[in-house]
């Protein structure tokens, strides 16, 4: 008969082992001090108390590198407010302020909610959502700032000038729509919902200091909505002065009659 007690200290002696390889896989992970080759250090925020803690662990560049200017947003982490944020740094020199790059948790309650990884302050990678019981909401994958399905077109042959970037969700387009102007400010935004455009779509002047708007256009709130034309809101010159608003409806207002 098989020997039952030597079994289990066998099954026992196993269980023990992956235990120690968990603790040396994770251990090397935490120990990390680069991200694709750039120095990083690694941070902690913690944000309330008791049941609605929230908690972040994440890296910020060890030296200041510039986020690149095609991406719209970029994450750091704001020491003064204790928070990590994508709002325009404002009354600091943005050489000063800490960069998120590398691996990104974020915890509520102890329970892992998000993860991902950043770039340059740039979402990348592979970004997943858990509920509290640790089931996957969501996911998403990104490059270096992009949705990783987008099609993005070039000016140039090493790839350095971004021309358009055509946003891809599961072979349809659909998110945000970005071209740029060949000095790498921004031309036109919007958005698309399977391949139709929707909402309010901008374009702007390739001013290189101040840029202003160049035309602001309505299109239908929504893919479903039929019959739709649309129509320019708003021009605008180059120094920003408005050169055509489109006329507002008239509306009439009828008396009630009393008698």
């Amino acid at each position: 008969m098989p020997d039952l007690g030597l079994k289990v200290k066998q099954l026992k002696k196993r269980k023990d082992e992956f235990k120690e390889a968990l603790r040396e896989a994770k251990q090397k992970r935490m120990a990390r001090t680069d991200y694709e080759g750039i120095g990083i250090t690694r941070m902690f925020n913690k944000i309330g108390s008791g049941d609605r803690t929230i908690e972040e662990e994440f890296y910020v560049l060890k030296e200041y590198r510039k986020p690149s200017t095609f991406v719209r947003d970029f994450y750091w982490y704001d020491e003064q407010g204790n928070r990590v944020t994508n709002a325009v740094p404002k009354d600091r020199e943005q050489s000063e302020i800490l960069i998120l790059h590398g691996p990104y948790k974020r915890y509520a309650n102890g329970t892992l909610t998000d993860e991902g990884f950043y770039y340059l302050g740039a979402k990348d990678g592979r970004w997943e959502k858990y509920d509290q019981n640790f089931m996957l909401l969501d996911k998403s994958r990104w490059h270096r700032g992009f949705p990783a399905d987008a099609r993005i077109a070039y000016y140039d042959s090493s790839h350095t000038k971004i021309k358009e970037v055509i946003p891809v969700e599961y072979g349809k387009i659909r998110g945000t729509y970005m071209a740029f102007h060949e000095n790498g400010r921004l031309a036109e935004e919007g958005k698309f919902e399977n391949g139709v455009k929707i909402g309010r779509w901008t374009e702007y002047h390739p001013n290189t200091t101040r840029q202003f708007r160049r035309k602001l256009t309505q299109y239908a709130r929504d893919q479903w909505e039929e019959g739709f034309e649309p129509y320019v809101i708003s021009e605008w010159d180059e120094k920003g002065k408005m050169t055509y608003e489109r006329p507002k409806e008239k509306t009439v207002v009828e008396e009630a009659d009393d008698n």
